[in-house]
């Protein structure tokens, strides 16, 4: 995996065949293998996925939502059928090369059910082994910062009669669990309310979310986006009622109902989460990313304790910021 910020692998294997998967993980940084005709049949495959993704009406929408997002860098553009014959295999992989030619500064997580002493002896011969060329680099943050004020577009696209509208609040963001929790109760709550306005009252067949997200890397920002499918004749009305459930959660605040099952559902979550091997995993690597102390993650119940209505009441009128939002809503032709 390449991506944007960082390099990097993962896998799985049975605790019998811990050394099979240490020997994948040594190949995969010394001995990249490149296949000219599985090259040009992944070509081929992209330019009629991309063929394909311009005459989706959801994927000309959801573009065009990140294009926005995103103010249009060139960058961050989708990719077009011209962009395929520049493919080129051989600087892809002087690339690939390049980024795993330093093992340095990797950093290796392992989780799950093995022995640490019969695991020593593999990271000796595989990891410790390992070309290491002592270079000192970082990330670079190209992308610009979410567009101020608010920003509102419309695809006219496809021919079947429904309509799709993503509503994104964004904004700086103070990185620690207490501000997270109250992120996602914030949306949890909204997103609880809109349902049943939406679906119970309204009678509306479509569904709505509400999903929360929040980084420290490159910048600590947060973006909260619901999304949101109805009758085309219906969707500026119903997004005039997520507007107004917006504002009486701000000026109201949840029940004490509505905070009590956040709760209980993030307690329950946790309980179920925590025997899991990839919760562990994620939590791990997450961690050491941001630079925080890994058992943290164990004072996540200690955290759920202080998530109270007023708390959930800042949080919306923190993270849902009528003033700074972007709308994108997409009608048929």
């Amino acid at each position: 995996m390449i991506g944007e910020l960082e390099e990097g692998l993962s896998g799985s294997a049975s605790p019998q065949d811990a050394e099979t998967l240490f020997q994948m993980i040594y190949l995969t940084f010394t001995a990249p293998r490149s296949d000219p005709a599985v090259f040009e049949s992944f070509k081929a495959q992209l330019k009629a996925a991309v063929e394909n993704r311009v005459k989706n009406p959801e994927s000309v929408f959801s573009d065009t939502l990140r294009s926005t997002m995103q103010r249009d860098q060139p960058r961050f553009r989708a990719m077009t059928v011209d962009d395929i014959p520049r493919m080129d295999l051989e600087k892809s992989m002087a690339f690939y090369r390049d980024r795993f030619a330093d093992a340095g500064d990797f950093t290796f997580v392992f989780v799950g059910n093995f022995d640490l002493e019969k695991l020593k002896p593999l990271v000796c011969r595989y990891l410790a082994s390992l070309p290491s060329t002592g270079r000192k680099e970082t990330w670079k943050d190209w992308r610009v910062p979410p567009p101020e004020g608010v920003v509102k577009r419309s695809v006219v696209k496809g021919a079947e009669p429904k309509s799709l509208e993503a509503i994104v609040f964004s904004g700086p963001f103070r990185t620690g669990m207490g501000n997270r929790l109250a992120l996602r109760a914030a949306a949890q709550v909204l997103e609880t309310r809109l349902r049943k306005v939406l679906r119970e009252k309204l009678g509306e067949t479509y569904d709505v979310s509400v999903q929360p997200y929040a980084s420290k890397i490159p910048r600590e920002e947060y973006r909260v986006m619901i999304d949101l499918g109805a009758d085309p004749k219906r969707i500026d009305s119903l997004s005039k009622v997520i507007f107004k459930e917006i504002k009486k959660l701000k000026s109201s605040g949840p029940a004490e109902a509505e905070v009590a099952d956040v709760r209980t559902a993030e307690s329950r979550d946790y309980e179920t989460n925590v025997r899991e091997n990839g919760w562990w995993l994620a939590e791990l690597v997450e961690r050491y990313r941001l630079g925080e102390d890994p058992a943290a993650a164990l004072k996540f119940p200690e955290a759920l304790k202080l998530l109270t209505k007023d708390v959930v009441k800042q949080a919306v009128r923190t993270y849902f910021n009528t003033k700074r939002f972007v709308q994108v809503t997409l009608y048929p032709e």
